[in-house]
């Protein structure tokens, strides 16, 4: 078993190329929105989304396909719930 971890201590896990990056944004977990403040000034550690008017301490940072996803899923939920 030692042998074993030995012969895997040449294996690199966090191989992640400088390139290879995606720039990353923190959006609304409810809209997608990136329009978002802390409420009360941070001190709480809340968010408050100025689209939706999600308030919470749960954001996602993502990329820009994320995010798009996120937005069209909020659009098709409001949509359905309009009719």
């Amino acid at each position: 078993m030692e042998n074993e971890f030995r012969e895997n201590e040449d294996v690199d896990l966090l191989d992640i190329e400088g390139d290879d990056l995606e720039e990353t944004v923190q959006v609304c977990p409810v809209c997608g929105s990136i329009d978002l403040y802390y409420e009360a000034g941070g001190v709480e550690g809340m968010y408050h989304c100025k689209h939706c008017g999600y308030i919470g301490s749960f954001i996602i940072e993502a990329n820009e396909e994320m995010a798009r996803l996120i937005r069209e899923e909020y659009e098709n939920k409001e949509r359905n719930t309009a009719l």
